[in-house]
């Protein structure tokens, strides 16, 4: 009987530990840095989103709304295949690399050089076509959408902070447990 009470306490317990090996890693960066990483991460496209959604609110036309969607699609085809040029660099230097015997330092210096200038073309390439969508705005639509951006990264870095959204009322149970919370996070 002992046993079998072990048994039903330790094999439910491993399968647990079993489980928590498997699961993903904590993000261990700080949340601003995942916020200023994540754009890099975004789908051109995901402007178009928020411009359809927010149409009435920004007052875009639909002629304004083709335009922008023929530049992002357009752009989203040429990063592809500039990601895919970045990204055959970094395999080309990752087997140069590879080799050991006869590391040539040149070769690596050369993919790693290509590698970087893919990335940095990718870089203007993003802040080219911000600056486009931005001009077939009027100034009244640029400076709402401005406002609407900066109200949301507002928002956004208050969730963050407090975990909780402004204007929410603050918990008052366990008023110690979160000050030492808080004071952890800094």
């Amino acid at each position: 009987m002992k046993m079998r009470m072990k048994s039903m306490f330790f094999v439910p317990a491993l399968i647990l530990i079993a489980a928590g090996g498997f699961a993903q890693p904590i993000q261990r960066a700080r949340p601003e840095m995942r916020d200023r990483l994540a754009h890099m991460q975004r789908s051109p496209s995901s402007i178009l989103f928020v411009l359809k959604a927010r149409q009435e609110e920004l007052n875009i036309t639909k002629e304004q709304l083709n335009q922008i969607e023929e530049m992002t699609f357009a752009f989203e085809e040429k990063m592809i295949a500039m990601e895919s040029e970045a990204r055959t660099s970094r395999l080309e230097m990752k087997r140069h690399m590879m080799d050991r015997e006869n590391l040539d330092y040149g070769k690596i210096k050369t993919a790693l050089d290509k590698a970087a200038d893919k990335r940095s073309e990718m870089f203007i390439a993003r802040l080219m076509h911000r600056e486009d969508l931005m001009n077939v705005l009027t100034p009244e639509q640029q400076d709402a959408l401005k406002s609407m951006i900066k109200d949301r990264l507002r928002d956004r870095r208050a969730f963050l902070r407090n975990r909780r959204f402004p204007g929410e009322r603050q918990d008052p149970r366990f008023p110690r447990l979160r000050e030492r919370f808080e004071n952890q996070e800094r």
